[in-house]
């Protein structure tokens, strides 16, 4: 193996122009770890957040950024008690790592690390740890969304929660009804004037003034106050349930 590899690194706060190749020390995996050439990385909301400054990266964390990968194992603690899928050098993976996802190789810990399922490509197998499995855990797992239900999302400058919960007929019969913010929408997909949408403020009487052009951190924007606000109203219903996630 080689000791230093190519990786793309946050040479300054700022756009996407700030995003550098480089040569860093090639990564050696600990107790627990296997290393991972990686062949896709994902593109989360982090690492937007870490370029423009404003997410620290954790105490002994990479400061390489990219939270999912997908690749193979060419090394690590393959015999330790973690490994419950019995993975091997060789194997295809993709895994949840604590950043360092935008290099040649990465280490990931054996409790987060999963084989490709079969047909998935390997850019694919990227999109699963961070991205598809956080909608699941909260759509499906928490909140029971199944056959017959309805489930309505406000992707709030997420695309994942419409993807993964679109109803596939020949599987679940679901009802989906999603609402799109201003700023992330295409041209042509804004909710019609005759929804619940344009309705909503005068209904929940928001607290936050709608004159505020983007989220704070910490603070919800005001479209999805006040879509919250709508949607715990009409929830208020054993027959109903809702589950609030953000990311």
């Amino acid at each position: 193996m080689p000791n230093v590899m190519k990786a793309i690194e946050i040479a300054q706060y700022g756009g996407p122009e700030v995003l550098k190749p480089t040569e860093r020390p090639m990564p050696e995996p600990k107790a627990g770890e296997v290393l991972i050439r990686v062949r896709a990385a994902g593109v989360n909301r982090p690492d937007v957040f870490q370029r423009t400054g404003n997410y620290p990266v954790p105490p002994g964390a990479s400061d390489i950024p990219g939270l999912e990968v997908a690749g193979e194992i060419v090394g690590g603690d393959l015999t330790h008690a973690d490994n419950r899928y019995g993975l091997k050098t060789g194997d295809r993976v993709c895994a949840l790592v604590q950043g360092g996802g935008y290099a040649e190789f990465c280490t990931a810990p054996l409790g987060q690390v999963l084989p490709v399922p079969a047909g998935l490509s390997d850019i694919e197998a990227a999109a699963l740890p961070e991205n598809y499995f956080t909608v699941w855990s909260n759509v499906f797992d928490r909140g029971q969304l199944g056959r017959g239900r309805m489930a309505g999302t406000r992707p709030c400058w997420c695309r994942a929660a419409p993807v993964v919960s679109a109803p596939r007929p020949s599987r679940w019969p679901l009802r989906s009804a999603t609402a799109c913010s201003r700023r992330p929408a295409p041209p042509g997909s804004a909710p019609p004037a005759s929804s619940w949408v344009p309705r909503a403020p005068s209904i929940t009487r928001p607290r936050i003034s709608s004159r505020s052009s983007r989220p704070r951190r910490g603070v919800a924007s005001t479209w999805c106050s006040t879509w919250l606000a709508a949607a715990t109203s009409r929830a208020r219903s054993p027959a109903r349930r809702m589950t609030a996630a953000s990311y």
